[in-house]
C-alpha cells in the first residue's frame, strides 16, 4: 500500500511538472496514467518484500523537517526558475480539480468503498472534459465581459511605419560593429522624432552571460526605406538574455511572481533608456483564470524597479502617444470575440464569426502597431469563418489603454482581406522572381477614409526593401514605390506620380512609357545582344 502510494504521489509530480511546464494539462494526465498504470507489477503491489517497500516512517522526524525547510528556502530562493511552471498551474486552476478529484477516486477505490469513488470519478470526468475545453470557457468570459465599441469609420494613419520587422532587424544585425554582443528582442516605439524599432545589445556568449551587462539599444528609423541606425551606449544594470539575479526577469518575478509580462521594450527619451515590462495579471472566475492589463513595470538603467497602473500610465509624459497595453491581450480579447453568440454558435452555426486573417510564413503577425490621429493602436484585421477572405471586421485597440474599437464593414463593400492581397501584387509583378523575393508585412493603413494593404517587397534575407506596395480594398489595384518621397506623397496628398512598373528583375520602367515603347525597348537590347554575337565570328 505504501509502495503504491508513492508511486501515485510520484505520478501526480511529474504530470504536475510536465503539464505545467508545456502548459499542456492533458499531457501531465497521460504521464500520471503512464506512471501510476504503466507497471507491471502493479498487481503485486501487496506482494512485494519488505526491503523493496519505502518506509517513510524510518527516517527521523528532525531530518525530514530540516530537509524540507532547506528545501523551501531554496525554492522560494530560486522562485524565478520555476515561474514557468508555476504559472501554468496557477493559470489553469482545472488541473487541480482534475488531480484533487482522481486521488480522491483512486484512494476510495483501493480502499473499497466504491459507491463514494464513483461519485469522484463523474467528478474527475466532468473535470477532465472542462480542462479540455479551458480557453473555450476563458474566451466566452472574455467576450461577455468586456465592451467592443462599433464606430463608423477608420481613423486615418499618421506617421508612416515604411520598415517591416523582419527587415529592421536585418538592419540592426548588419549594423552592429561589437564582438561580443548581439541584437535582442525587437519592437517598435514611438519616440519624440517618430516610429522607431528598438531592440537591446545583449551579450553573444556562455561566459559573457554571466560577466557582461546589457551595454545599450539600437534604433533603426521605422519611418524610411533605408539603412538608419543608431547606437546608443548606457550601461543597464538590470536587462534581458544576462544572468543570473540581474536578469530582467529575475528582478521582475522576484519583485511580484504571479504574473506573465509581454514583450519587453525600451523607451529613450531625455538621454535616459527605460525599460519596460507590460504586466499581464490573472483573477479567478470558475473555473478559469481570466488575463486582465494590471500595469507596467518600468526599471531605469540602475534596475530600480517602479509599478504603475494603467491609470497612472495613461498620465506619464513617457508613454505619451506611446505603448504601453500588451500586444498578446490585444489578439486575445480580438480572438474572443468569434464567441459573441456563444459557443453552439462558434462550433455550429458560424453566424457572426470571425477569424484573424493571419498570412502564413510572415515573420510578424498581427496585431500591427500603427499610429493614427487618436494615438497608437493595436490594428487586427478579421475575415469571415470559413474559405471567405474578405474583411470581415476591423479591431484597433488603444496601444495604451486597451480600449476596443470595432469598424464592421458592409458586406456590399466586398473589401479584400490580407491573406488575398499577396496574390494581386504578384499578379500585377509576373516578371519578379518570386521564389527569391517574398511580400512581407500586409499592414492596414487608412488613407482618407479608404482602406488599403501597405506591403514591403524584399529578398528573402530581408536585406532591404525593394518596393513598398499599396493595395486598394476595394478594387485591388496595385501601387508600388521604390522610394521614400512617393510612399509620402501617395499617402498624404493622395499623388502617385512617384508609381513605379516593374517591367524586369531589377529594371524599373517609368509609368508614363506605353506598353508598345517597353516592348520596343526590349527589341531595341535583343537586336543590340545579336549585333554583338554576329562581331564575334
Amino acid at each position: 500500500m505504501v509502495k503504491f502510494t508513492t508511486k501515485l504521489i510520484i505520478g501526480i509530480v511529474l504530470a504536475l511538472f510536465l503539464g505545467s511546464i508545456f502548459r499542456n494539462p492533458v499531457l501531465g494526465f497521460i504521464v500520471l496514467l503512464a506512471v501510476v498504470f504503466g507497471f507491471k507489477d502493479f498487481k503485486l503491489l501487496n506482494k512485494e518484500k519488505k526491503d523493496k517497500i519505502v518506509d517513510i516512517g524510518s527516517f527521523k522526524k528532525t531530518y525530514i523537517g530540516i530537509t524540507a525547510v532547506v528545501l523551501a528556502i531554496l525554492i522560494f530562493f530560486f522562485r524565478p526558475w520555476f515561474h514557468e511552471v508555476a504559472m501554468g498551474i496557477y493559470t489553469t486552476p482545472l488541473v487541480w480539480f482534475f488531480f484533487i478529484s482522481l486521488m480522491a477516486a483512486i484512494i476510495l477505490f483501493v480502499q473499497k468503498k466504491k459507491s463514494i469513488a464513483a461519485i469522484f470519478i463523474g467528478i474527475t470526468i466532468l473535470s477532465f472534459v472542462a480542462l479540455s475545453l479551458n480557453d473555450v470557457i476563458l474566451q466566452r468570459y472574455i467576450v461577455k465581459e468586456n465592451v467592443y465599441n462599433e464606430i463608423n469609420s477608420l481613423p486615418d494613419s499618421t506617421d508612416i511605419r515604411i520598415l517591416p520587422k523582419a527587415v529592421a532587424l536585418r538592419y540592426l544585425e548588419d549594423s552592429l560593429q561589437k564582438s561580443r554582443e548581439k541584437i535582442g528582442g525587437i519592437n517598435i516605439v514611438n519616440l519624440d522624432s517618430g516610429l522607431f524599432w528598438m531592440a537591446p545589445r545583449v551579450p553573444d556568449g556562455d561566459i559573457l552571460y554571466f560577466t557582461q551587462k546589457v551595454n545599450g539599444v539600437m534604433t533603426a528609423d521605422a519611418t524610411k526605406t533605408d539603412r538608419e541606425t543608431k547606437m546608443v551606449a548606457k550601461k543597464l544594470s538590470v536587462g534581458e538574455e544576462i544572468g543570473v539575479t540581474d536578469n530582467i526577469y529575475w528582478r521582475i518575478f522576484k519583485h511580484k511572481f504571479f504574473v506573465d509580462l509581454g514583450d519587453v521594450y525600451y523607451i529613450y527619451k531625455n538621454d535616459k533608456i527605460l525599460t519596460i515590462a507590460p504586466v499581464i495579471s490573472y483573477r479567478f472566475k470558475f473555473p478559469v483564470m481570466i488575463p486582465y492589463f494590471s500595469g507596467v513595470i518600468v526599471l531605469d538603467e540602475s534596475g530600480t524597479i517602479k509599478e504603475y497602473s494603467p491609470t497612472e500610465v495613461a498620465q506619464l509624459e513617457e508613454f505619451s502617444n506611446n505603448r504601453a497595453y500588451p500586444s498578446e491581450l490585444a489578439r486575445l480579447y480580438v480572438d474572443s470575440y468569434k464567441f459573441n453568440l456563444g459557443v453552439i454558435n462558434t462550433w455550429f452555426l458560424h453566424k457572426d464569426q470571425i477569424e484573424i486573417s493571419d498570412v502564413y510564413g510572415q515573420a510578424n503577425r498581427q496585431p500591427f502597431l500603427m499610429p493614427t490621429t487618436e494615438g497608437l493602436k493595436w490594428i487586427v484585421a478579421t475575415e469571415p469563418f470559413g474559405e471567405s477572405y474578405g474583411v470581415f471586421k476591423i479591431f484597433m485597440v488603444d496601444a495604451l489603454t486597451g480600449r476596443i474599437d470595432m469598424l464592421e464593414l458592409n458586406e456590399d463593400q466586398t473589401l479584400t482581406g490580407p491573406v488575398k492581397v499577396i496574390s494581386y501584387v504578384k499578379k500585377k509583378f509576373p516578371i519578379i522572381d518570386w521564389g527569391s523575393s517574398r511580400i512581407i508585412e500586409p499592414r492596414p493603413f487608412v488613407i482618407n477614409g479608404k482602406l488599403f494593404w501597405m506591403m514591403s517587397i524584399t529578398p528573402n534575407d530581408y536585406a532591404g526593401i525593394a518596393y513598398t506596395v499599396f493595395v486598394n480594398s476595394e478594387n485591388n489595384e496595385v501601387t508600388a514605390f521604390d522610394n521614400d518621397e512617393g510612399v509620402y506623397n501617395f499617402i498624404k496628398k493622395g499623388i502617385s506620380e512617384d508609381e513605379v512598373e516593374i517591367t524586369e528583375e531589377g529594371t524599373i520602367g517609368s509609368t508614363d512609357k506605353t506598353t508598345e515603347e517597353l516592348r520596343q525597348e526590349k527589341i531595341d537590347q535583343i537586336e543590340k545582344l545579336l549585333e554583338e554575337l554576329k562581331a564575334l565570328d
